[in-house]
C-alpha cells in the first residue's frame, strides 16, 4: 500500500513542523508522501480546491478525509482503519486535509471522515498530527511498544 496526505497549502522554509513531519514521515514502513495543493483566495475557493484535490484522487484509490465535521476516534480505531485497507487490497490510501475554509461536501458525502478531536488545530500541526497518528497505526499493527 502507499499512502498520500493531500494538503492544501506549502510548508515555509525552516518551519519546524516540517522537520517533525518529516521524521516520522521516514519510519513508516509504507510509501508515504505529501502532495502539497494550491490554495486559492477569491469567492470560489471551496470548488477549486475540490477541482485541485480532485486531480490526484483515482477511481480505485482509498479516500479518507480529516473535517473538523468528522467522526472522533481512537488511535487504535484508527489502527483498525488502516490495517482493513491494508487488508482489502487498497494500493493507495488518501488522506485529504482541507485548508482553513474546510473541504466541499463532495468529499464529506463521498468518504469516510475523521476529525482530531473537536478543537480546531493550525493547519500545518493538523498533518503533524497526522502522520504520526499513521506512524502509531502501524506500530499497534505490529504491537510495538511505542503506543503503550
Amino acid at each position: 500500500m502507499k499512502i498520500n496526505i493531500l494538503s492544501l497549502g506549502k510548508f515555509k522554509l525552516n518551519q519546524h513542523y516540517k522537520d517533525i513531519f518529516e521524521y516520522y514521515r521516514k519510519r513508516i514502513r509504507v510509501k508515504t508522501n505529501l502532495i502539497e495543493l494550491k490554495t486559492y483566495n477569491t469567492e470560489k475557493k471551496i470548488k477549486l480546491e475540490k477541482n485541485e484535490i480532485l486531480k490526484y484522487i483515482k477511481k480505485d484509490d482509498c479516500v479518507i478525509t480529516l473535517d473538523q465535521r468528522g467522526e472522533n476516534i481512537s488511535s487504535l480505531k484508527f489502527s483498525e482503519i488502516i490495517k482493513n485497507k491494508e487488508e482489502a487490497g487498497c494500493k493507495k490510501l488518501n488522506f485529504i486535509i482541507g485548508s482553513e475554509e474546510g473541504l466541499d461536501d463532495f468529499f464529506l458525502d463521498s468518504y469516510k471522515n475523521l476529525a482530531m478531536g473537536k478543537q480546531t488545530w493550525p493547519h500545518l500541526l493538523t498533518r503533524v498530527m497526522l502522520i504520526e497518528q499513521i506512524y502509531r497505526a502501524f506500530e499497534i499493527m505490529k504491537n510495538s511498544q511505542y503506543h503503550r
